[in-house]
C-alpha cells in the first residue's frame, strides 16, 4: 500500500487500479496479470507506467515468497528471477535469491546472486559475509578470506561514518540528528529492520493500521535513511485519519529522497485533509510541473480549485 486510498481511486488506469487491487488482497497472479497489461499498454501515461512497474515487481516478489513457504522452489525462484527482469538494479531481491538457492543447495547459482547484489551495493555486509561463508564452504578459502576482510572493512565503515556524524551533530546541539546517527552506528541489525518491516507492512495490508505504524517506527529507528518506510508509515497514519502524523512521515520520506514522487503525491492529498489547501496546491503543481499526465494530481489540484459552494457539493454537502 504505497499510495493513499484516495490517490488510488483517483487513478485513470484501469489495469492498474485493478492489479493494485488484486496485490493489497494477497492475489499475487491476478496482480501480474493487470499490472503487466498497465505496464506494458503504450498508451499508459509515464506516472502510470512507473507505478505499475513498481508493484508488479512487488507482486512477483510477493509470488515468490508465497511459493517460498510452500516448498515450491523452482516456481519461487522463477518469481524472484522476473521480478528482476523488471527492476534488476534492486540489491535486495537478488540477495533473496541468494538465500533461497543456498538453502537448497544451489550452490553457483547462490554464488552469482550473492555477487550481483554486491555489483549493486559493496556496502551490503550481510550479502558479502554469507558470499564468504559460501566460499569458505566451497572450499575457495583465498576468494573467502577476501570477502571476510571486505566485510570487516565495510562493517566498520558503517559503523565510523555515522559515528562521526553524530558527534558532529552533538557539537552541534542537534540531539535529534546525533541520535538518528547513533541508532544508524551501533543498533542496526539486517534481521530486526525486516522483521519490523515485513510485519509492518502485512498489517497495513490487513488494514491494521495502529500495530503497522508502531512496527514501521520501530523499523525507522534501526534505519531512518529508507524513504519507502517513511511512505509507509504515512500512509498508515492517514488511513488512520492521523493526517499531521502523515503529513510529517511524508516529508520525511522527501528529506531522505528528494525526488520520491509518490511520497510527494500523498503528501499533496494529506495536506489537503488536514485542510491545508494552500500547501497542497503549491505540491500538487510541482508534481505536475514534472508529470502533467498525472490523474490523481490533476484531479485534486481542479478540486482544490473549484469555487467553495461546487467543493461542497462534490463532498455531498447542501446545495
Amino acid at each position: 500500500m504505497r499510495l493513499l486510498r484516495e490517490v488510488r481511486a483517483l487513478l485513470g488506469n484501469y489495469q492498474l487500479k485493478s492489479g493494485i487491487y488484486h496485490h493489497e488482497r494477497g492475489e499475487s497472479s491476478q496482480a501480474i496479470e493487470y499490472l503487466t497489461r498497465a505496464h506494458e499498454e503504450t498508451q499508459s501515461s509515464e506516472s502510470d507506467r512507473a507505478t505499475a512497474l513498481y508493484y508488479l515487481t512487488q507482486a512477483h516478489i510477493a509470488a515468490a515468497e508465497g511459493a517460498e513457504e510452500a516448498g515450491q522452489v523452482d516456481r519461487a525462484i522463477e518469481a524472484y528471477r522476473q521480478a528482476l527482469a523488471l527492476t534488476p538494479d534492486y540489491p535486495d531481491i537478488h540477495f533473496r535469491l541468494a538465500v533461497l538457492c543456498e538453502r537448497f543447495d544451489l550452490v553457483g547459482d547462490a554464488l552469482e546472486a550473492y555477487r550481483s547484489a554486491l555489483a549493486i551495493h559493496a556496502g551490503y555486509v550481510e550479502a558479502r559475509v554469507r558470499l564468504a561463508f559460501l566460499l569458505l564452504r566451497d572450499a575457495r578459502t583465498d576468494e573467502a578470506r577476501a570477502e571476510f576482510a571486505a566485510a570487516r572493512d565495510h562493517a566498520a565503515r558503517a559503523i565510523d561514518e555515522p559515528f562521526r556524524k553524530g558527534v558532529a551533530a552533538l557539537e552541534a546541539g542537534d540531539a535529534r540528528l546525533a541520535g538518528d546517527f547513533m541508532r544508524a552506528a551501533f543498533l542496526f541489525r539486517p534481521e530486526s529492520f525486516d522483521l519490523h518491516f515485513r510485519r509492518g507492512l502485512r498489517f497495513l495490508r490487513e488494514g491494521a493500521f495502529e500495530p503497522a505504524i508502531e512496527d514501521l517506527r520501530q523499523a525507522i529507528a534501526l534505519r531512518s535513511d529508507f524513504a519507502d518506510v517513511h511512505n509507509y508509515v504515512g500512509v498508515a497514519c492517514g488511513e488512520a485519519g492521523r493526517w499531521e502524523d502523515a503529513i510529517a512521515a511524508f516529508r520525511s520520506a522527501l528529506e531522505t529522497r528528494p525526488d520520491y514522487s509518490i511520497a510527494r503525491l500523498n503528501l499533496s492529498f494529506a495536506l489537503a485533509r488536514a485542510g491545508r489547501e494552500g500547501e497542497a496546491g503549491e505540491e500538487l503543481r510541482a508534481i505536475l510541473a514534472r508529470d502533467p499526465d498525472n490523474l490523481p494530481a490533476a484531479t485534486k489540484l481542479e478540486e482544490l480549485s473549484a469555487p467553495k459552494r461546487d467543493k461542497i457539493r462534490s463532498q455531498g454537502g447542501p446545495p
